[in-house]
């Protein structure tokens, strides 16, 4: 947008000049001293400084509210080439979460040792893929997991894992053996933290490639069962040759419901997020969130009479995650009840400023992602339930049932 302010100023004096030629008496005096005071902030050219600002504040104005749109619809650009790597990384990470890392023979130690090996290979392949995207979310997922590696390098440089300078990971194995040997100084515990169990690096590697699946595919959810890789969306019923033990045993293996209710929550939190939220658009805003909190009070329910015991203690976090935002809930006119479940009174909704449910279903480290995650390890244990790991694991790497130190933080937060 451009201007010539030398002509504007120039036109301007002129204007002012025939003004005040005709105009005389006590009348006027207030008016031709204002003018007097504006045509003097034209000759010396702080009128000129301000229709600049003026105007640079418009293009900026301009150039954010079309790079908004670029973001918005990068975040839609389909990217083969990152889904088909996190495909990969989420079968290395999920194969790393579930290995014995209290075996400490010569085998074993070289199975464990492999596996890390064949995911730093598919996590570097995803880094790369991630770099020359132009899928905002794919971009903004691949950073998160950088920034969990970069919050523990210190711990996975004792066990041989450093960092490139593109972000890539770098495997001495050599130095892995070792550490997973070591007893002494707790090393081989340590590899267990990073890579064994809920709350471990590779259990958030896990759900970061399953969001960026979900965002570079094809637009199938990597929850659900056409899914294109292995150990995700396989059937929850047991063979017919299947002994009564297993039978019996397959209660807390699988849970359809529950994992369907968790796939339609995942759905309504995307369209949430990709919904206009301003106050010119409570309408759809409103209708949105409504689906949102009948998926959500669906999951709930289903958690509820689940006999997956990974299922139920990530229900759980999820109801704490909701509690601790009750009181912006609260502003929009959304209730939290006594059973965790959601209630939504629409007049207040309306009336309510749409920034609050911006505030917590868009961005980074928001409600929405945190809820995201919950969601997604919700519908792996109900998928794949005792083929996980069912323990959590303390810094020091031993088994403990209890909340990871990332499970608090959620709450916290």
């Amino acid at each position: 947008m451009g201007i010539n302010l030398n002509g504007l100023n120039s036109g301007m004096a002129d204007t002012y000049s025939t003004l005040l030629g005709g105009m005389s008496g006590s009348d006027n005096a207030g008016g031709v001293s204002s003018l007097l005071g504006d045509y003097a902030a034209i000759k010396n050219g702080s009128y000129g400084k301000m229709m600049k600002s003026y105007y640079a504040k418009l293009e900026k104005q301009e150039a954010e509210e079309s790079g908004e749109t670029d973001k918005k619809k990068a975040g839609k650009v389909k990217d083969s080439a990152s889904a088909s790597a996190a495909a990969s990384l989420y079968k290395s990470a999920s194969a790393l979460t579930s290995l014995n890392y209290d075996d400490r023979s010569e085998k074993n130690i070289d199975k464990i040792t492999d596996s890390v090996s064949s995911f730093i290979k598919d996590y570097n392949s995803l880094m790369k893929s991630a770099d020359k995207s132009e899928n905002a979310t794919v971009q903004k997922q691949a950073e998160s997991l950088y920034n969990s590696y970069y919050t523990n390098y210190k711990l996975f440089a004792k066990v041989g894992i450093t960092m490139n300078s593109d972000r890539t990971l770098s495997l001495d194995e050599d130095s892995m053996k070792t550490a997973l040997k070591d007893t002494e100084h707790g090393n081989g515990a340590t590899v267990k933290t990073l890579f064994g169990g809920i709350g471990s690096f590779a259990d958030k590697a896990v759900n970061k490639a399953s969001q960026i699946y979900r965002a570079a595919g094809d637009g199938e959810a990597v929850t659900s069962s056409k899914a294109k890789y292995a150990g995700v969306g396989r059937s929850s019923s047991t063979s017919s040759a299947s002994s009564t033990k297993d039978k019996d045993k397959s209660k807390t293996v699988t849970d359809a419901s529950t994992a369907t209710a968790a796939n339609a929550l995942y759905k309504s939190i995307e369209n949430l997020g990709a919904t206009s939220m301003d106050n010119s658009n409570k309408d759809n805003v409103y209708k949105a969130f409504s689906s949102f909190v009948k998926d959500y009070n669906a999951l709930i329910e289903n958690t509820d009479k689940s006999a997956n015991s990974n299922v139920v203690n990530q229900a759980s976090y999820l109801k704490n995650l909701v509690s601790t935002n009750k009181s912006a809930f609260s502003k929009m006119g959304v209730t939290v009840n006594s059973d965790k479940t959601l209630s939504i009174d629409e007049t207040k909704f309306k009336d309510a400023d749409m920034s609050g449910v911006k505030n917590l279903f868009s961005g980074a480290y928001s409600f929405s992602e945190k809820m995201t995650d919950r969601v997604n390890n919700i519908y792996r244990y109900a998928t794949q339930g005792e083929a996980l790991n069912k323990k959590t694991y303390s810094n020091n790497g031993s088994g403990v049932n209890a909340p990871t130190m990332d499970s608090i933080m959620d709450t916290i937060v």
